[in-house]
C-alpha cells in the first residue's frame, strides 16, 4: 500500500483536527526524543571516535537545513501536506531501518545525514499542517504542540532507562518502532480537510527565494534567528558549563527540568494569556527575556539565579514558537503560510543555530561563560528590529 494512502481503519476513523495533530506531534517528538539525545552515543557503539562523531553531527545540521530547503517548497499546497507528512514519514523508515542491516563507516554516514535530512523536516510539516488549523479552525497551537513536549520527555526518560538493562542496539530499534507508530498515526484521515485560503488575492506560493526576498518576510526570519539561534551556546555546552563550576549531575538534570517544564506552561496557556497581543509584541518579551537570562547565565554561579534563567526558556523558546506560529496563520498573508514556515524552521532553527554552535565551539575554551554574554548580544540585537516593526505598524495605521 503506498505511504500516502489512509488505511481502511483510517478512513473510518476520522480524529479531529486537534486529536490528529496532537497525536502526530506526540509520535513525532517521541521518536525524536530518542534519535536527538541518543543518536552520537549508537553512533559511538559502533565504533566512531569522538571526533568522528562531532563532525557528522555537524554536518547532520546542514542535512537538516537542505530537508526543510528542499522538501518543503514540494508542498505546493494546503491537500499536498499530509501525503507529504506520509511520504517523508516513510522515507525516515526506510532510512533508519536500514542501519540494522547496514555498516561500517560509509553507510553510517550516509544514513545518519539522510536520516537528519528526513526526520527534521517532519517538523515543520507538522508545524505546516497545524498553522493551517490555526487560521481554518482557531486551532489552540500551544495546547497540542504541548504533546509533543510530554511525547519527548517520556521517550527520552523511558530510553535512559532501557539503556541500563539492555545494549546501545535498543536505541536503533526503538527508533525504528516509534517511527513506525508515527507513520501509523499519519494515516488517520482527519475530519476537518485542509484548504488553501486565498483570500488575500493571492495564489498559493511554494517556493522560498521569492518570499525571503520581501521585506516582512526577512525581517520575521532574521528576528527568529537571532532568538533561537541564541540558544545555541546553551544547548552544546551548559551541561559541560554546569558541571565546571561544581553543580551535581543531579541539580543539572533539574535545571533541564525547568526548563521543560515552564516551556510547556507556555505552551499550553500561552495563546490565552497573550491573546490580545500581536507576535511583534510577543518577540519583544522573548528577546528582552533573553537579554535577561543570557546576561545571568555568564555573569552568576549562583543557583536560585540559574533556576530563574532556566525558568525564562519559556520566554526565549516556547513564546518564540508561538509567536511565529501566530504571524504565520494570522499576520503574514495566507498564500506564503507554507514557505514562510519552511524558512524559519531551516534558518531560524537549523541554519542559524548551526552556524552559531560552530562559533560557540570555537570561543567555548577561551572565552567560558562569555558565550553566554554573546547570545544576550544577540537577543539584543532583535529589540531595534522589533521596535521598528512597532513604530511602522503605528505610523500606518495612524
Amino acid at each position: 500500500m503506498p505511504p500516502y494512502c489512509s488505511t481502511r481503519f483510517g478512513s473510518v476513523f476520522k480524529p479531529k483536527a486537534a486529536s490528529w495533530i496532537s497525536l502526530y506531534f506526540s509520535g513525532l517528538f517521541f521518536a525524536w526524543g530518542i534519535f536527538l539525545p541518543f543518536w552520537a552515543l549508537w553512533l559511538e557503539s559502533e565504533g566512531l571516535d569522538p571526533s568522528q562523531i562531532g563532525m557528522l553531527l555537524g554536518f547532520s545540521m546542514l542535512a537538516r537545513f537542505l530537508g526543510n530547503v528542499l522538501l518543503m517548497p514540494r508542498i505546493k499546497s494546503a491537500k499536498h501536506l499530509l501525503p507529504g507528512v506520509r511520504w517523508v514519514s516513510f522515507a525516515s523508515i526506510l532510512v533508519v531501518a536500514s542501519l540494522c542491516w547496514l555498516n561500517g563507516y560509509f553507510w553510517l554516514t550516509v544514513l545518519t545525514l539522510a536520516a537528519n535530512f528526513f526526520i527534521a523536516t517532519l517538523i515543520p510539516l507538522g508545524d505546516a499542517v497545524a498553522t493551517k488549523w490555526v487560521s481554518q479552525l482557531q486551532l489552540d497551537y500551544g495546547r497540542v504542540r504541548v504533546f509533543g513536549s510530554i511525547a519527548f520527555i517520556v521517550s527520552s526518560t523511558l530510553l535512559g532507562l532501557g539503556l541500563t538493562y539492555f545494549s546501545h542496539s535498543l536505541i536503533l530499534y526503538a527508533t525504528v518502532a516509534s517511527l513506525v507508530v508515527m507513520w501509523g498515526l499519519s494515516l488517520l484521515t482527519p475530519a476537518s480537510p485542509l484548504v488553501d485560503d486565498e483570500s488575500d488575492g493571492e495564489p498559493v506560493s511554494s517556493k522560498l527565494w521569492p518570499v525571503l526576498k520581501q521585506t516582512h518576510a526577512l525581517k520575521f526570519v532574521a528576528i527568529t534567528a537571532l532568538i533561537q539561534g541564541s540558544h545555541a551556546a546553551y544547548y552544546a555546552y551548559s551541561t559541560l558549563y554546569w558541571k565546571s563550576i561544581g553543580y551535581a549531575e543531579s541539580t543539572i538534570g533539574y535545571l533541564w527540568s525547568i526548563g521543560v517544564a515552564l516551556e510547556m506552561s507556555i505552551l499550553i496557556f500561552g495563546s490565552k494569556w497573550f491573546k490580545s497581543w500581536n507576535a511583534n509584541k510577543m518577540f519583544l518579551l522573548a528577546a528582552m527575556g533573553g537579554v535577561i537570562r543570557w546576561g545571568i547565565f555568564g555573569s552568576t554561579e549562583a543557583l536560585p539565579l540559574m533556576m530563574l534563567s532556566q525558568g525564562l526558556h519559556a520566554l526565549t523558546f516556547a513564546l518564540t514558537q508561538l509567536a511565529a506560529i501566530k504571524y504565520i496563520a494570522s499576520e503574514a498573508p495566507s498564500s506564503q503560510a507554507i514557505p514562510l514556515q519552511a524558512l524559519y524552521s531551516a534558518i531560524a532553527l537549523n541554519m542559524g543555530t548551526a552556524l552559531l554552535t560552530f562559533l560557540s565551539s570555537a570561543l567555548y575554551e577561551p572565552m567560558g561563560s562569555g558565550i553566554f554574554l554573546i547570545m544576550g548580544g544577540l537577543s539584543a540585537l532583535a529589540i531595534p528590529l522589533l521596535l521598528l516593526n512597532a513604530k511602522s505598524a503605528k505610523a500606518s495605521n495612524s
